[in-house]
């Protein structure tokens, strides 16, 4: 059962997690593989080897987890923008993974909704890079799997204000910050987030 709490001001771990930057972003588009070319003159003699599958599953299963992340911010981002909270939705799609981010999800986005707090403008995704997988890719549920992702997020074009129109950021905080985030696989076949936390430094 999720219970509401009432803030009575806005506090440490708020304004770190609105500086941060909680809201949804644009990720940016991937840049393709540069491919190969022989010369007209050159003759071929070593055959393509054999894709690993369990390599290729694992790609497979990064791709999809680092969906669901973005999706994750773009959700956050469109209830941002708003004042509005984005628990439930986020909850009712699968979005948050166990019991420690449904609990930190809901009590961030109740002091949100109750400070009247607005979005302005948009962090952007620069970069998200898996750094570690757990588990294995060729199980035929993903149940239980994660994928590690470092995050950089530049929030410099992204302001959160108050009901009278002044910010509630921080001054002189760093605008492009460092994220980790962990994505684990349900019983559903979809990626969940399980942690997302600022690592200490920018990017």
């Amino acid at each position: 059962m999720f219970h509401r709490a009432r803030p009575a001001a806005l506090g440490g771990a708020l304004v770190l997690a609105l500086t941060l930057g909680l809201s949804a972003c644009k990720a940016e588009e991937p840049v393709p593989a540069a491919s190969e070319s022989t010369s007209a003159s050159a003759t071929p003699t070593v055959s393509p080897s054999k894709a690993d599958p369990a390599e290729e599953a694992k790609t497979r299963n990064i791709a999809d987890a680092k969906q669901r992340y973005i999706e994750f911010r773009q959700i956050s981002d469109r209830y941002a923008k708003k004042g509005k909270d984005p628990f439930w939705e986020l909850m009712n799609n699968g979005y948050l993974g166990n019991a420690d981010i449904q609990a930190s999800q809901q009590s961030y986005w109740q002091q949100v909704t109750e400070l009247k707090l607005k979005q302005t403008g948009q962090a952007s995704v620069v970069s998200v890079e898996a750094t570690g997988y757990d588990g294995d890719p060729l199980d035929e549920s993903v149940q239980g799997q994660r994928v590690h992702f470092r995050v950089c997020v530049d929030n410099s074009d992204k302001d959160v204000v108050r009901p009278d129109g002044t910010s509630a950021l921080q001054k002189g905080d760093s605008r492009r910050v460092e994220m980790g985030a962990v994505m684990q696989g349900q019983s559903s076949g979809l990626w969940s987030v399980v942690e997302t936390a600022p690592t200490g430094k920018d990017c």
